[in-house]
């Protein structure tokens, strides 16, 4: 499964941002790549880098995925579930490297929400060697 940003030619890079709690309460969840029961907020995006909140209710869960080129960061903002075969709370954080399998599972009986951090690996090598080595931006 991909990864979480949405294509909407969004690109927050530079600009300043201030979201209050009261303008992020207000701002409606959008369904997560179609998985019943979890939406998404993108708070900040620049291409494929895409910073936001990620809530899951109670029952559902966010299948295995697998992000190839991506690092993931996950802070637990409310609620409870199992990532990486550890159950994770409120004021957790989980770290996931390029490659690594994770779902969000056995959600609590109040949900799970998340602030998440997805950022892709870049290309780097000399201008003319064609085998380029993939590493962390």
């Amino acid at each position: 499964m991909g990864p979480s940003p949405v294509d909407n030619g969004r690109d927050d890079l530079g600009r300043v941002l201030v979201r209050t709690a009261a303008a992020l309460a207000a701002e409606p969840w959008e369904e997560l790549r179609g998985i019943d029961g979890a939406t998404h907020k993108v708070l900040w995006q620049h291409g494929a880098v895409v910073i936001g909140l990620i809530q899951v209710e109670a029952g559902s869960e966010k299948p295995e995925h697998t992000h190839h080129g991506a690092h993931h960061h996950m802070f637990i903002t409310r609620g409870s579930c199992v990532m990486l075969g550890e159950r994770v709370d409120e004021g957790s954080y989980v770290y996931v490297p390029p490659g690594a399998a994770h779902a969000v599972s056995d959600v609590g009986p109040d949900g799970v929400e998340f602030f998440y951090t997805y950022r892709p690996m870049e290309l780097v090598g000399p201008a003319d060697d064609d085998d380029y080595v993939a590493g962390p931006v």
